[in-house]
């Protein structure tokens, strides 16, 4: 059986070619999804100087934390990995024990704290990825920077400029610049301009040194520093440096590291998140793009086998038996799927870099995001193709043994039985399956209903899939209806067509079925998503005017007063965005943090609280979302766990559960309370309420030159509507061009593939039809009318499927304080219909018209 399949594959390598693309492409995309997958596990080298490469040991606290949750033999730990330095406290005594330690040269605590360079003639030094951060002078000697122009800095009055900030800027030695920190802000002299040896300065940071003194009064927690940093006596061994350190260390959970364990990355924890947020999208890319492409694969796989009825059947006439039939087609789909998986692999090499580059290029993934070549994910890419070839064929490899060998002088084109026994057990336990969904879709949470929606798409595209027989010639009937009426003959004999090849017509129309409903599920969800926010934000917001940080480090309490003070200021409430690490009863999840002033909040902010009161947002008591509750198991009065950015354990009360967040974080402390666990907090923004009498230009006015004094901007309500709308609707637009654009691709070509496919099974129709008379015109309009025909049966199914999910979806937003938003994306899913009817199109007519080559002239004119 072997070598016959090999001889069929060499002389019939048209019939096995679009098996053999759809194979390859589905490899290859999830072999570049997983690439991509995997790669986010690892980390990427730093793109320059990190900030101890000088130092020999660096003493850190503890980075990570660890959560357990159950007991006995279902216990089991997350770790978390802190995105901001957990610091040292009682940093001098720590210092003293490390200093007094042979063979340590010299001790340098290093403390940072925020300081943004505001320098209104070149703009906001701030307005880069780099974190505005400042440092005592004596922590330039641990990269090491060195001093380019200048000197060093000299009393309160002096700073020390990266080369890079200094640029952006447009400082130079002896210009006074102001700077904001924590304190306020003050006019400095810039004494000099360091870097690093032939570099700028440390990737991810906008660095401003300071004298040490005036870096410890500046910063917000003065007995706090990120690292204790030592230099070695020469000849010292720095690995027993490190033992002796961490021997004397007076907290034993401090660590002493060296080499990498330094630290010192300032990008490491962005990136981590974004690695983090990357995984997290590519985990349901690669579910969407496993679905698609063994979907596609096996329905193309299954088509091949049907068309080859005759060629089975003459076979079963000169003598063979049915498992002879059912090995050949096994081997000839085992040897198809190891060439067409091998060269999938060999694209997906490629597709993986690709779709790394699109990742960093739209600032989701680092820019050095690098993925490596993972023979692992490669193999596995390899074996998933080689499984699904076979599994693709087994079952049609099954019908086509049972073939008998009066089929080979079978002349007509009617397909007697197409609901098969397998289609219908298929077809019932996902229908069985999308019941229990619907059931549970009603019972879940609002981020629970939006999973399960989305899973119960693919459900209902398998259950359409398997009962097409079933629901392709009703819906053929009703779609070739008006072609009918107005063409004539050639729109009745398209719907006889696809009414009479009823599996061809389905297996035409199941890609553009999974195209469309996979496209309008994710569009539908997303641009329900958006717009439910933006009604909420739009709904719940009553300030007057917004002051925001524009994405430095913030506003300091200075910022605040001087806008309280602003003439026609009724109330100014300051909002602190972060993240932290919540702890839900089975799950550490990292999530939005906010701090509000509950006194002032009530002016600028309407909150509707479901449970629970807002009077008792005070202390370590937070309010909630209703969504993030439900999902954390948190309810009013229970005691939880946060982790702040730096790993920082707060114990809190659940004070209030509100509808929604109203363009705020999810979990909501009290401001004071914040302050008091991470000091260096600024407000992000300031919110503002007039007035009834202010004269609001006036104030719009005053409010603008304190917000461009602190490297702020001020907004009135309506633009910053109007900016954060844009901003959340290009969001989401670069989420769908990510997990649609592959997805879309591939199946783009496997509605082309397809579609070409069964036209060779139309050429003796065709032929047919010539010799009954039929022009060429008659006949491209036929099989125009009847592609039409196939795309408009898989886009009615698909746009069910996608409705459901959207059902879903309005189920989940419901939830909000507005309820939800659903605008219909008419032009989104225009544009898929028509790019699938276009693709479809030219896959039909381009074949027709080379068959038409050499199907003869027609034997007499024919009427229209």
């Amino acid at each position: 059986m072997l070598s016959l399949a090999l001889s069929t594959l060499r002389t019939r390598w048209t019939l096995f070619a679009g098996s053999f693309i759809a194979l390859a492409l589905g490899v290859a995309l999830i072999a570049g999804t997983g690439q991509v997958l995997d790669a986010t596990r690892g980390t990427s080298k730093p793109a320059g100087p990190g900030r101890y490469d000088a130092a020999a040991v660096v003493v850190r606290a503890g980075q990570s934390f660890t959560v357990g949750f159950g007991t006995g033999d279902g216990a089991y730990d997350q770790r978390q990995t802190a995105t901001s330095p957990h610091r040292i406290e009682d940093v001098r005594r720590v210092a003293d024990a490390v200093r007094a330690v042979p063979g340590v040269r010299q001790v340098v605590i290093d403390r940072s704290l925020p300081a943004r360079v505001v320098a209104g003639h070149a703009g906001h030094a701030g307005d880069t990825a780099a974190r505005p951060v400042g440092h005592g002078w004596s922590s330039a000697r641990l990269t090491p920077f060195h001093i380019v122009r200048g000197h060093a800095p000299a009393g309160d009055g002096q700073m020390v400029l990266a080369a890079s900030l200094a640029e952006r800027a447009g400082a130079d030695v002896g210009d006074r610049v102001a700077v904001v920190t924590p304190r306020g802000r003050v006019r400095m002299t810039v004494a000099g301009i360091a870097a690093p040896s032939g570099k700028d300065g440390v990737p991810g940071e906008a660095t401003v040194f300071f004298a040490d003194d005036t870096a410890r009064r500046l910063s917000a927690d003065p007995d706090r520093a990120d690292a204790v940093a030592v230099l070695a006596a020469p000849g010292t061994s720095v690995t027993a440096l490190a033992g002796r350190i961490q021997a004397a260390l007076p907290d034993q959970s401090l660590k002493a590291g060296t080499g990498t364990a330094k630290g010192g990355d300032p990008t490491a924890a962005a990136r981590t998140a974004a690695l983090g947020d990357v995984a997290t999208l590519l985990a349901v890319m690669a579910v969407l793009a496993g679905f698609v492409s063994v979907f596609v694969v096996s329905g193309t796989f299954a088509f091949a086998v049907a068309r080859r009825g005759r060629e089975l059947a003459l076979l079963r006439t000169v003598g063979a038996t049915p498992p002879q039939v059912r090995r050949m087609i096994m081997a000839e789909s085992a040897v198809l799927g190891v060439v067409a998986s091998a060269a999938g692999c060999g694209i997906g090499i490629f597709g993986g870099r690709l779709l790394a580059a699109v990742l960093s290029y739209v600032g989701m993934a680092p820019e050095d995001f690098d993925v490596p070549v993972s023979p692992l994910i490669l193999l596995l890419s390899f074996g998933t193709g080689l499984g699904v070839a076979l599994l693709g064929v087994f079952a049609a490899s099954r019908r086509a043994a049972k073939v008998r060998p009066a089929e080979a002088v079978r002349e007509s084109a009617v397909e007697t039985r197409v609901m098969t026994t397998g289609r219908w057990i298929t077809g019932s336990l996902f229908l069985a399956l999308s019941v229990l969904l619907l059931v549970l879709l009603g019972q879940a949470g609002a981020d629970g209903a939006m999973v399960i929606s989305l899973v119960l798409t693919e459900i209902l595209v398998v259950t359409m899939v398997a009962f097409a027989p079933l629901l392709v010639p009703p819906l053929v009937r009703l779609a070739t209806f008006p072609l009918a009426a107005v063409t004539r003959a050639t729109g009745a004999l398209a719907g006889d067509n696809a009414r009479a090849a009823v599996r061809r017509t389905a297996s035409a129309a199941a890609p553009v079925m999974v195209t469309v409903a996979v496209a309008g599920s994710l569009v539908g969800v997303t641009t329900a998503s958006t717009a439910t926010a933006i009604a909420d934000d739009r709904a719940h917001l009553t300030a007057d005017a917004v002051v925001a940080a524009d994405g430095g480090p913030g506003l300091p309490a200075a910022a605040l007063r001087e806008l309280s003070a602003v003439p026609g200021v009724r109330v100014a409430s300051p909002a602190v965005g972060t993240s932290g690490f919540l702890v839900g009863s089975d799950v550490v999840m990292a999530g939005g943090i906010g701090a509000v002033d509950p006194a002032t909040l009530p002016g600028v902010i309407r909150l509707d609280t479901v449970k629970g009161s807002l009077d008792d947002l005070r202390g370590d008591a937070i309010a909630v979302t209703r969504s993030l509750a439900g999902q954390l198991g948190w309810r009013v009065g229970d005691e939880a766990e946060v982790y702040l950015a730096d790993a920082t354990k707060v114990r809190v009360k659940v004070a209030a559960v509100i509808g929604s967040s109203a363009g705020l974080p999810p979990v909501l402390f009290p401001r004071d309370a914040l302050v008091r666990h991470a000091p260096d907090t600024m407000a992000d923004t300031v919110y503002l309420s007039l007035a009834p009498d202010a004269d609001r230009a006036a104030v719009e006015a005053a409010a603008g030159r304190i917000a461009d004094a602190y490297g702020a901007v001020a907004h009135d309500r309506d633009d910053w509507l109007a900016l954060r709308a844009s901003a959340a609707q290009q969001e989401g637009r670069v989420l769908l061009l990510v997990l649609l654009g592959t997805a879309m691709l591939y199946t783009g070509i496997a509605i082309a593939n397809t579609l070409v496919m069964a036209a060779g099974e139309r050429a003796e129709g065709i032929a047919l039809l010539r010799r009954l008379g039929a022009t060429r015109r008659q006949v491209l309009r036929t099989v125009g009318w009847e592609t039409l025909t196939v795309v408009a049966v898989g886009g009615v199914l698909g746009v069910f499927a996608a409705g459901v999910t959207m059902l879903g979806t309005i189920r989940a937003l419901s939830d909000t304080g507005v309820g939800a938003e659903f605008p219909v994306p008419w032009r989104e899913m225009g544009a898929v219909l028509g790019g699938c009817l276009v693709v479809a199109l030219l896959a039909t007519l381009v074949p027709t018209l080379i068959q038409l080559r050499s199907a003869g002239r027609p034997a007499a004119p024919a009427g229209r």
